[in-house]
C-alpha cells in the first residue's frame, strides 16, 4: 500500500493458520518503516506438536492525529463519533482499534488528557463530552486503581457530589470534558456503574515501541 509517511504505530497479533490449533503467540513490534514492519513472535502456549506451522498475522497500521505523552500515544479513533456504550463495550472498542482505555496516573497526566480532549473533541450541540477511563473506583476504600493493578489518580472529581460512595456498583470512571468556549465548572471525573451506558466519544491509548 502507498503510505504518506511512516505509520505512528502498528498493532499486530499472530495465530495458527489452521483453526484447529490453539497455540498462542506474543507479538512484539521491533521496527516500523514506511512500507513494512518487523515483528518478533514468541510462542507462549503450545497445545500441539509441530516442527513447522503456517502463522497468520492480523495487523493494522495507524497514522493518527493523536498526541504522545511519555510512553503513550493518546488518540480518538473518531473525534466526532458519539455512541451509547458501557465500560466493557468501550474497552472492546479501543481493543478493536489496537489500543486500550486510558488510565490516568497522576495530576500531570490528568491535565494532559483533559486538555487534549478539550481541544480535539467535536462537541457539536452537546454542552460536554464524555470518555470512559480504564481505571476503577472502590467505594469502600475510596481508592482508584489502574487496569494494571497500580494506584491511579484520585482527584479532579466532578463537583456534583463525586465520588459517589452510595453503592459499591459505582466502580466505573468517566471523565466529563467541557468545550473550550465554556466557563462551566461541571467537569472532571465521576464514578458510575460500569454496566450502564454513557454517551461517549471514546479516547484510546497504546504504548510506544
Amino acid at each position: 500500500m502507498c503510505m504518506p509517511k511512516v505509520p505512528d504505530y502498528v498493532h499486530a497479533t499472530a495465530r495458527p493458520s489452521n483453526p484447529s490449533f490453539s497455540d498462542k503467540f506474543n507479538v512484539t513490534i521491533l521496527e516500523i518503516k514506511r512500507g513494512s514492519f518487523v515483528v518478533e513472535f514468541e510462542l507462549v502456549e503450545q497445545t500441539t506438536e509441530w516442527d513447522t506451522m503456517p502463522i497468520t498475522v492480523d495487523w493494522s497500521s495507524y497514522i493518527v492525529n493523536g498526541m504522545v505523552y511519555q510512553n503513550l500515544i493518546l488518540w480518538f479513533p473518531d473525534a466526532a463519533d458519539r455512541r451509547d456504550i458501557n465500560d466493557n463495550t468501550s474497552s472492546k472498542f479501543c481493543n478493536d482499534n489496537g489500543g486500550r482505555l486510558v488510565d490516568i496516573v497522576d495530576k500531570a497526566m490528568y491535565d494532559v488528557v483533559y486538555n487534549y480532549c478539550r481541544q480535539t473533541l467535536v462537541f457539536g450541540p452537546r454542552s460536554a463530552g464524555f470518555i470512559w477511563l480504564g481505571s476503577s473506583y472502590n467505594t469502600t476504600t475510596d481508592t482508584v486503581t489502574q487496569s494494571n493493578g497500580k494506584p491511579g489518580y484520585r482527584g479532579d472529581w466532578h463537583p456534583a457530589g463525586f465520588p459517589n460512595r452510595g453503592s459499591e456498583t459505582n466502580s466505573g470512571l468517566v471523565l466529563v470534558i467541557q468545550p473550550p468556549s465554556s466557563t462551566s465548572t461541571n467537569h472532571g471525573m465521576f464514578n458510575y456503574p460500569p454496566t450502564l451506558d454513557v454517551t461517549v466519544t471514546q479516547l484510546c491509548s497504546t504504548n510506544l515501541m
